[in-house]
């Protein structure tokens, strides 16, 4: 053998025999060889380790190595609590079958669909993760349609006159939130991080590149050295994007930089009590009195930002150009229409605004 040593095993026939010959003879071929006594020592200390290799230890090393975000990590950490230790915690990470899955998905409570996908998605992941490391051979199929749940309620986007009572009734320091989140679609995150220098007044162009993580801890890397809230790029790369203003709200972008604007290019858009941040409850305490003037209770910021989607596809916005404008993940699509992307964003603004203007003038005829 490779280690000078002559080895000898006694086997019940010669079939037997040659068949372990033939398996040494590959593992020398492949450069892989070892003595039989350190291969099986090997394999007893990785049996151990698989034995001890639980569920719940392994979940501890994944989350802090794996680079997530500080609100997909506390995401996680309530997942597990709640839905996934309670059954695999000190299962070893090789048990973990699909049939134990699928039992799994079987014992949580059918009412929290929505919940138990969720919990489904760190497992996959974490099992994933699991056969990277080669702590499992390979990890369960995927359960087709497990990591969704079905829509119970469809957002209903908000109409022009819903929308007139809404921003009537906002500060007026927070009109421009409401109409950039209703028609230009951004996530409230990205408005409440919006500075100066991310907006062109006279074109109304507003380059997106960064969002407030509102719920994460303020200690977090990349918090605003200012005002201690974490700051960080978008999700994906898709969403860092251009959206434009319809051209009927230019005089109020304009007017907001002048009166409401914090100071230097740096100042942020829409700020709190001093200059730093505005925090979720201060922007929904003035919000939620607003929208119920409308008779819209539940319309959310987001569901402004689901009526933005909504009117640009109704303008003849395509898949990919609502994508752009969406700041959606899906690079192959982005990289099709890159060039294309802010001069279709504006046209579809200019024919947004081309509406709302014609809204506007039947309201004065009436």
């Amino acid at each position: 053998m490779p280690d000078g040593t002559r080895y000898s095993r006694s086997f019940g026939s010669k079939m037997d025999a040659e068949a372990w010959l033939s398996s040494e003879r590959a593992l020398i071929d492949r450069d892989e060889w070892s003595p039989p006594a350190a291969r099986k020592a090997a394999a007893e200390r990785r049996e151990r380790a698989a034995a001890t290799n639980t569920v719940r230890a392994f979940s501890k090393r994944y989350l802090a190595e794996r680079g997530l975000r500080p609100n997909t990590v506390r995401g996680y950490e309530s997942l597990l609590a709640s839905r996934i230790l309670p059954y695999f915690g000190e299962m070893p990470l090789r048990d973990v079958t699909l049939s134990e899955i699928k039992a799994w998905r079987a014992s949580l409570n059918e009412s929290t669909e929505s919940t138990n996908a969720a919990a489904y998605r760190p497992l996959r992941s974490l099992l994933q993760a699991a056969e990277e490391e080669e702590l499992i051979v390979r990890a369960p199929p995927k359960i087709r349609g497990a990591s969704g749940a079905p829509v119970k309620r469809v957002a209903v986007p908000a109409t022009f006159d819903e929308l007139a009572v809404i921003i009537d009734k906002m500060p007026e320091r927070l009109k421009l939130l409401i109409v950039l989140a209703a028609f230009a679609g951004l996530r409230e995150g990205e408005l409440l991080e919006l500075r100066r220098s991310d907006v062109e007044g006279v074109t109304g162009r507003i380059d997106v590149t960064r969002k407030v993580d509102k719920d994460a801890n303020p200690s977090a890397h990349g918090a605003c050295h200012q005002c201690g809230r974490p700051v960080s790029a978008p999700k994906t790369r898709s969403g860092m994007r251009t959206v434009h203003v319809p051209p009927p709200f230019l005089k109020m972008l304009q007017q907001h930089l002048l009166e409401h604007t914090a100071e230097g290019p740096n100042g942020l858009l829409f700020h709190g009590d001093r200059t730093d941040h505005m925090s979720v409850r201060y922007l929904m305490d003035r919000y939620r009195p607003a929208r119920e003037k409308a008779g819209r209770p539940d319309l959310t910021i987001h569901h402004l930002r689901h009526t933005a989607l909504t009117l640009a596809g109704q303008h003849g916005a395509t898949a990919a150009e609502l994508q752009a404008r969406a700041g959606h993940a899906s690079h192959a699509a982005m990289a099709i229409y890159q060039h294309a992307t802010l001069d279709r964003d504006r046209s579809l603004a200019e024919k947004i605004g081309d509406t709302y203007d014609a809204w506007q003038a039947s309201r004065r005829s009436e």
